[in-house]
């Protein structure tokens, strides 16, 4: 390792302290820097890793921290200049304490992983064969674009916070849209907000800015307006038929990669009247599952369901000696065009967002697909109320019901299926992908996965993960906190449970996943695992496409609302409608 490396480091965290030594009242300040230092001596040690993870961190946050300190000491009155930046600097010092927490866990990464060899390296020319870098923009071009909506996402933290601490709902809400408009002209104001807000973020904040578009009236009204159109848009609420029992997640590694035969289900009571079509439309005290369709076609609601063929699907899914995977009975007097399904599954890191909320970009899905396709997007249970696997067993209802008896209900005949997931939906989309391999149920045709959360367990470190240090859109610790709200209390084991990290997911399973296109930003700290994900199915000689948009961070498809969003992203919104229309057409 470079020498120069880990001095500059050092010197320059010396001399933060230093400065900060002069103000009273920052021993706090001055004590984690020290103890970041300490963290660092400890482990200097000749790795690749290890030095790149130094340069990143005193590049992007030291040096920047001690250029700050040099202008305020630089100032006729120090004091004053200080306040300027202090919730700057607190954040600085968070992001410290988070680093001390990852520094060990880069020297554990074996100098055999795929990033800590060279691009020159031949596995690295291998891979890059299979992986697309796209530009969207100039940089110069992107990057003022991002900075105009890294200010409206400043003005939509301003906008949760301003409201939250008075109990009366009407204060909270003037307080709130009042507040929101001074914020559109005190544009520093909203920035410093949100620094306060994601340096010790609470769930109450992250939720309601990951869920502004439901919750503010103002935003939920604006994407009513400014949605395009479908044909078809209905609401339905899918009953749970098979019992939540039979779908455990297993730990120990002697039955979590164990395929069976399809064995039947056990399904739950009172069958008869959760099958009855008005279901489909009631919402109920008991648990169902939220869905919404979407479709370019006139979507039926079949009021006269045909209980003969239904009991003889019910039959054949509790039977040893039929595979779920035949699915076309279909009665002969209906003119069914409608014969492919995507299964949308929204992003939000399990606590937040909704199917309402990806709108911007389904219905254009819905659309460009055209009138033989239908999309259900669905509205799965979110944490912390419900933790894992609550989500997950959500989804996988949903795919069962979808495969097995939506035909029924619905003016369709499934002749393909794909999965179309983001974030968390990406990772729950390889979950059902997973769960119908073990079961021996039908596997999804194909999967459109934008930056999915492949490995759930941080403490395998990559370089990308450094990007969620200075991302200003899931920043470290709101992906922190996230996934705490997600795991807590359940036992969850993301080293070797492979329904949280696909990546560590065995070759078997690998093997028979359907074809598969995933997006990723060159910005997004959770691209790495998903490259060294692919890496894994090219060395399988699986198939499947991996596009990287150079420039781009975490949750892009969401970046295209009218007024708010960023020109640079709607030929990238335009091209997941391709690829999805693509993996219909292989």
């Amino acid at each position: 390792m470079s020498d120069n490396v880990i001095c500059n480091t050092l010197y320059f965290l010396q001399k933060c302290q230093l400065l900060l030594s002069q103000i009273e009242g920052r021993q706090e300040w001055i004590n984690e820097i020290n103890e970041c230092q300490k963290e660092l001596e400890i482990y200097k040690i000749n790795h690749p890793l290890y030095e790149y993870c130094l340069s990143f961190i005193t590049d992007k946050i030291i040096h920047p921290f001690l250029q700050e300190l040099d202008i305020i000491f630089n100032s006729q009155d120090v004091v004053r200049e200080l306040q300027k930046y202090e919730l700057n600097f607190n954040y600085v010092i968070k992001r410290l304490s988070l680093i001390r927490e990852f520094i060990p866990n880069v020297v554990k990464v074996p100098l055999d992983d795929l990033f800590c060899k060279p691009q020159t390296d031949e596995e690295w020319i291998q891979l890059n064969r299979y992986i697309e870098y796209v530009n969207l923009d100039d940089p110069l071009s992107l990057s003022k674009q991002f900075d105009q909506f890294y200010d409206y996402i400043a003005m939509g933290a301003a906008y949760c916070t301003l409201g939250s601490k008075y109990q009366n709902q009407l204060i909270s809400l003037i307080v709130q849209n009042v507040g929101g408009a001074v914020m559109l002209v005190k544009k520093q104001t909203a920035r410093n907000i949100k620094t306060k807000e994601i340096t010790n973020p609470s769930l109450s904040f992250v939720k309601g800015l990951w869920s502004i578009q439901n919750n503010s009236t103002f935003f939920k009204n604006f994407m009513k307006l400014t949605n395009c159109r479908v044909k078809s848009h209905l609401k339905i609420h899918v009953p749970f038929l098979f019992r939540e029992n039979q779908f455990k997640y297993h730990h120990d590694n002697n039955n979590t990669y164990v395929q069976e035969k399809f064995k039947g289900f056990r399904m739950v009571d009172d069958l008869y009247n959760k099958l009855q079509g008005k279901e489909l439309l009631l919402k109920q005290k008991q648990q169902k599952i939220k869905v919404r369709i979407l479709s370019a076609n006139k979507i039926v609601l079949y009021k006269d369901v045909d209980y003969v063929q239904l009991v003889q699907r019910i039959t054949e899914l509790s039977s040893e000696h039929h595979q779920i995977s035949q699915i076309n009975q279909q009665q002969e007097n209906r003119n069914i065009k409608i014969k492919k399904v995507v299964l949308h599954i929204h992003g939000g890191g399990w606590i937040a967002m909704s199917s309402f909320s990806h709108q911007s970009y389904t219905r254009k899905w819905a659309n460009y697909l055209g009138e033989d396709t239908i999309v259900f997007s669905i509205d799965y249970r979110l944490a912390p109320e419900y933790r894992y696997p609550y989500a997950l067993e959500d989804v996988w209802q949903l795919y069962l019901w979808i495969i097995n008896f939506s035909q029924f209900y619905l003016n369709i005949s499934i002749e393909q299926i794909v999965l179309a997931g983001d974030s968390a939906g990406g990772n729950m989309a390889l979950g059902v992908c997973f769960r119908a391999i073990k079961y021996g149920i039908r596997i999804p045709d194909g999967l459109l996965m934008a930056y999915p959360a492949v490995n759930l367990d941080f403490t395998k470190f990559n370089p990308y993960l450094l990007q969620g240090l200075i991302d200003q859109v899931a920043p470290a610790t709101v992906l922190k906190l996230a996934l705490h709200e997600y795991l807590k209390d359940t036992n969850a084991k993301p080293n070797v449970d492979p329904y949280l990290s696909p990546l560590i997911a065995d070759d078997s399973f690998l093997l028979k996943l359907p074809k598969m296109t995933i997006m990723c930003g060159q910005l997004d700290s959770l691209t790495g695992d998903t490259i060294k994900f692919v890496n894994r199915l090219r060395k399988l000689e699986k198939q499947f496409r991996m596009l990287i948009y150079n420039g781009i961070n975490h949750g892009f498809l969401n970046f295209e609302v009218p007024i708010f969003a960023v020109p640079a992203i709607k030929p990238l919104i335009e091209n997941s409608c391709d690829l999805l229309k693509q993996l219909f057409n292989q």
